[in-house]
């Protein structure tokens, strides 16, 4: 497995692992939000760290580029998870809905559940 599929996997798990709660549907979607905006920060994360190391096997220009690159990586990464924790605590007060659809599978059986959240 590659290095950065691995916090995927555990926001993945840990996901999974809370929709078997028994939450009100403003809960799972704040929860998905959540998890799809760490899954996604982890993926630009990884890139940016992969971005700094780049910048090792590089002249000090094209370093301090690089380096900026990730810094900026890294910011992004950063608002992702800020907008996304914004959002599930908005759903979960009310103020916004939401749309989440969940997949689950046991053993050959495999269900789709749609939840919509309105305002």
């Amino acid at each position: 497995m590659k290095p950065y599929l691995t916090p995927i996997a555990m926001v993945l798990a840990a996901g999974l692992t809370l929709a078997g709660c028994n939450k009100s549907p403003q809960d799972k979607a704040a929860d998905a939000v959540r998890d799809q905006a760490n899954a996604s920060a982890s993926n630009v994360d990884a890139a940016a760290d992969a971005a700094a190391a780049t910048a090792s096997d590089t002249s000090s220009a094209a370093a301090a580029g690089a380096k900026a690159t990730a810094d900026a990586m890294h910011d992004q990464a950063d608002a992702i998870k800020d907008n996304g924790k914004a959002k599930a605590d908005a759903i979960e007060d009310g103020k916004v809905g939401a749309v989440t659809t969940s997949t689950t599978t046991d053993g050959d059986t495999t269900k789709t559940e749609k939840v919509v959240i309105k305002k």
